[in-house]
């Protein structure tokens, strides 16, 4: 899940190079770092900050900003290269001090600084954690900043709904990534675009030595969520209050039981349960069918593996086609005594000249109309991303998420192992995250 795609480095060049020599370029020569950062796109039509009145109405400000993106690809360097000088050419009175910093133990950090002082004006935040620090009194909320709205009504719902808490929004979607359906030609020659249709392609499939149909990841919720939703299950109710009666539904019990039918009958690869080949080896081994992936697939593993590797949306199924969000957020820190020059850069961000110059080197925009640059749409590829995200849905918005995600993985893997019946399963999931969801 955290596998960034320009952490697979800068896709338009890696597409670029594969269309100029007729072969896949290797992810570390794509990756490689070169004497500049690629250029920004040469124009704008989002709606960005203008210099003097705009632009914290002209008073001068420093702020923070902490990162995560990488420096041993593009991403940091087109950011303190062309965005950051592009933001301060419109905001001359703003500077942006730019600093990247490492993700393992970030949360503890953030955890840490929030109690003691040494927080940053604004953040780069992963999108999971963005509710529990809303919760804690951190984040400055923005709803009712001006401009606000039309941000909201240019940006994909789902990465947005990862900013709500109690019903208030306390950051913006940044960059953005989902998962679709990967299927290697070779085995399934052609996408199946319903859950029948996946058991199908994988039956087809059955019997050949070492070869399945679909393979997953894990037995976690990122892995899990696209084909228990698309089957028509629901973790909790609309406002993330309650787990009994959604959880462990008849539909809910009924869009596990699909996965745990396609495990039981050898449809669904031993990745899915941490068995090898993992999901990743065993499409490129040519031992499973179909998988489901985010976008960081294909630089890494696809591309290379020729024309026969293909996306194609998630299957409609009783819940629709539906995936899971990833990404992260843009958040202020409400403790920053720079509160409008922060709101200054953050709606910079997510301004089109921002969005689309991130894009160039695998950074998915949050926003519809940058989305649709070809800073995006020029990677074939990724055009199946762009159809998912209109209806991937975030995981549980809540505080409270990481404890889910256990409780859910471990729920998952019990079914899956046949240690529990998928009615039970989530029925002790629902009685564990009830409680915690009242808190």
């Amino acid at each position: 899940m955290k596998r960034s795609l320009a952490a697979t480095l800068a896709v338009v060049s890696l597409v670029a190079a594969a269309c100029g020599s007729g072969a896949s370029p290797s992810p570390s020569a794509s990756g490689a770092s070169g004497s500049s950062a690629p250029p920004a796109p040469s124009s704008s039509t989002g709606a960005s900050p203008g210099a003097d009145a705009a632009c914290a109405g002209g008073k001068t400000a420093t702020i923070t900003f902490w990162h995560t993106y990488n420096t041993d690809g593009q991403e940091n360097k087109q950011l303190t290269g062309v965005v950051l000088p592009a933001f301060e050419r419109k905001c001359p009175n703003i500077t942006v001090n730019a600093i990247v910093m490492p993700y393992d133990g970030l949360h503890d950090q953030l955890v840490t600084a929030v109690a003691g002082g040494g927080l940053p004006d604004v953040m780069r935040m992963d999108i999971i954690w963005t509710p529990e620090f809303a919760k804690l009194g951190a984040l400055t909320e923005v709803g009712q900043l001006p401009g606000f709205d039309q941000l909201k009504n240019a940006v994909f719902p789902g990465p947005l709904a990862t900013n709500v808490y109690q019903g208030k929004y306390y950051g913006l979607p940044l960059d953005t990534n989902t998962q679709v359906l990967v299927y290697n030609k070779a085995l399934v020659p052609n996408a199946p675009t319903t859950l029948d249709g996946v058991r199908a392609a994988a039956q087809a499939l059955k019997g050949q030595k070492d070869k399945w149909g679909l393979a997953l990841g894990g037995d976690g919720p990122w892995n899990i969520f696209p084909w228990f939703w698309t089957a028509g299950g629901q973790v909790t109710n609309d406002d993330y209050s309650k787990a009994a009666g959604f959880l462990d539904s008849d539909a809910s019990v009924k869009a596990l039981q699909w996965i745990v039918d396609m495990q039981n009958d050898g449809l669904l690869g031993p990745s899915s349960i941490g068995k090898k080949p993992d999901s990743w080896g065993g499409f490129k081994g040519g031992n499973y069918g179909m998988l489901s992936d985010g976008p960081w697939f294909f630089p890494i593993i696809g591309l290379a593996m020729g024309p026969n590797v293909a996306a194609a949306p998630m299957p409609t199924g009783p819940g629709g086609s539906i995936s899971v969000v990833g990404g992260e957020n843009l958040v202020t820190f409400a403790s920053s005594p720079n509160q409008d020059a922060d709101w200054a850069f953050s709606q910079f961000m997510l301004s089109d000249e921002a969005q689309q110059a991130m894009a160039t080197v695998g950074q998915i925009p949050a926003s519809r109309s940058a989305a649709a640059s070809a800073a995006v749409t020029s990677v074939p590829y990724l055009a199946a991303f762009m159809t998912q995200l209109e209806t991937a849905k975030p995981r549980t918005v809540t505080p409270a998420w990481p404890k889910l995600d256990k409780i859910l993985t471990d729920a998952f893997d019990a079914a899956l192992r046949g240690t529990k019946t998928a009615s039970q399963a989530l029925h002790d999931a629902a009685a564990q995250i009830d409680p915690l969801l009242a808190q």
